[in-house]
């Protein structure tokens, strides 16, 4: 199946509302967008079915040995992100200070907490956090292990969660049913629900759905695209209605991820097939060079803008603005601006070398055989990964 890039720009713009929901989070305005921050949590949904997509496109493309698999990805996620990290540790007793002195925005509890246990417990979390597993540390070990140092980090540690099992999973799901296959299943969703309340927001057990949801689209436009009668038959209009319908009766706002995703869905099949201008327009906007730009530096993005903010919130002590609608302007503003250029040296100095590098390993196992292994599961694809920290 053909790469789809619009997905490129699905990821920038996602990424900018997680940044403009943590901003709207540390004002003092107050109402229900502002409390909720802006939904931004629900941008981070999106993400999770993304990756589930862009893994599963990542594995199925062509075979290589599980270690070139695991390099890459390991040269993909972790060279910027602990970039950010060790800059997060650096500022940790500074960042906690800020917070503290910030305006009464809605999160301003929560992340003095978070700034506090990250002190408190810095080895801890240090060490977790180098290891990229925290989300597998029980909150009761170690308090605020999802968020330490570096909030956003939380889904950077699930994501590697998922790299770490995704080949085993997908070989898993391309096998024929069979009793003991369902039986397996149900032994791991067992002990995925029985680990689940004593694990943080970061364990990959509480997240499978989205997951399974990218899985399940991935396969549907490959085998539509590849002519299979059924899914090709399917009227896609028809079934997005029936989709969005179903959304809107749950009556629920944590619909939203699912109702964005069919709508992204709906967008990329009906422009490759040609059903009508309007998809033809949303896709060329998004193929455009702007958001191609943004969605290309998405995870240094994502893993930044929060070191901005700090710094952000620091400046603005010495503006002498008080009024909380001028202080969320000069928050975005700055924050925006800051995270875009420092987001883009990141990106150009050390997230797009070492993914350079990382894909030269994929080319040069590619080029030689890969060893045979029956299951199968020892065998992952090389290619290019979205990813909900663009992983």
């Amino acid at each position: 199946m053909k790469y789809v890039k619009e997905f490129e720009a699905l990821r920038g713009v996602l990424a900018l509302w997680v940044l403009v929901g943590h901003v709207a989070s540390a004002t003092a305005l107050h109402g229900r967008l502002f409390q909720e921050r802006f939904y931004n949590e629900y941008a981070v949904d999106v993400f999770i079915i993304l990756s589930g997509f862009a893994i599963t496109a990542l594995i199925d493309k062509r075979p290589e040995s599980y270690r070139f698999y695991i390099t890459r990805r390991a040269f993909r996620i972790f060279p910027v992100y602990l970039f950010y990290l060790v800059l997060s540790v650096a500022v940790a007793e500074i960042a906690l200070q800020i917070w503290q002195a910030s305006p009464e925005g809605s999160m301003k509890a929560a992340r003095i907490q978070i700034a506090s246990d990250a002190l408190v417990h810095w080895p801890g979390h240090l060490f977790a956090h180098l290891t990229g597993l925290h989300g597998l540390v029980p909150p009761k070990l170690l308090p605020s292990t999802d968020y330490a140092f570096l909030g956003q980090a939380w889904s950077v540690s699930l994501e590697w969660q998922f790299y770490l099992i995704a080949p085993f999973v997908i070989a898993f799901v391309a096998r024929p049913v069979s009793w003991r296959a369902i039986a397996l299943v149900l032994g791991v969703a067992l002990a995925a629900a029985y680990v689940e309340p004593r694990l943080p927001n970061s364990f990959i057990g509480k997240w499978m759905v989205e997951f399974g949801i990218g899985i399940a689209t991935f396969y549907f436009m490959k085998h539509r695209e590849a002519g299979n009668p059924f899914l090709k038959s399917l009227p896609l209009v028809q079934l997005w209605a029936i989709g969005i319908a179903l959304c809107v009766l749950e009556r629920s706002i944590a619909m939203m991820p699912l109702v964005l995703w069919l709508t992204v869905i709906l967008v990329v099949i009906g422009a490759r097939e040609g059903r009508g201008p309007i998809f033809s327009r949303l896709s060329a906007m998004a193929c455009g060079a702007p958001l191609q730009w943004l969605g290309g530096m998405a995870y240094s993005l994502y893993l930044s803008h929060m070191l901005v903010l700090l710094l952000a919130l620091k400046t603005m002590e010495t503006t002498g603005i008080t009024e909380p609608l001028a202080q969320a302007a000069y928050l975005l503003t700055v924050t925006l601006v800051g995270s875009l250029v420092l987001s883009r040296l990141s990106y150009v100095f050390i997230e797009r070398p070492f993914n350079d590098f990382g894909r030269s390993l994929g080319r040069t196992a590619s080029a030689s055989p890969a060893p045979s292994v029956a299951s199968g599961a020892d065998h992952v694809l090389d290619g290019e990964a979205l990813s909900s920290a663009r992983g």
